[in-house]
């Protein structure tokens, strides 16, 4: 049976790195538990996956922000299902998820960034409902 849930012990984020290195390649699975754990605590960075069965086939991790521009909203970081598990409507159902865990924290906005080279991503993102609406600048030092 398919089932989103959170993903919060030790065997779980180590099959979770598995899906996630699929969209953060640089990562290892030393750094990855430093940062989730780094993340978690600073402002409650959480993990979903999308299980069938015992098999994550999909996650995204997600956060709350407050700004001046949207008030409190609901930040997606990753969002990614496994090559093998694209096209079944498992990256929807994440983010149907999302819109859900919005609304129960009585937000009304959700917010993500997506590099404009992933223009598979960004179609996915349009068919989805979401509308392009700004470019996110970065500079490195």
């Amino acid at each position: 049976m398919d089932a989103i849930r959170e993903i919060v012990a030790k065997p779980a984020l180590d099959s979770a790195f598995e899906v996630l290195r699929q969209l953060r390649p640089h990562l290892n699975l030393t750094s990855f538990h430093q940062i989730y754990d780094a993340a978690k605590k600073a402002d409650g960075y959480t993990l979903v996956g999308y299980y069938r069965g015992d098999e994550c086939l999909g996650v995204m991790g997600y956060r709350v922000y407050s700004d001046f521009v949207r008030g409190a909203h609901l930040y997606i970081d990753d969002l990614v299902t496994t090559e093998a598990a694209r096209s079944q409507g498992i990256g929807a159902k994440l983010l149907q998820y999302a819109e859900e865990e919005t609304a129960r924290r009585k937000m009304t906005e959700l917010r993500l960034c997506a590099v404009l080279e992933n223009e598979g991503g960004l179609r996915f993102y349009e068919r989805e409902g979401w509308t392009r609406r700004a470019y996110a600048f970065k500079k490195s030092l």
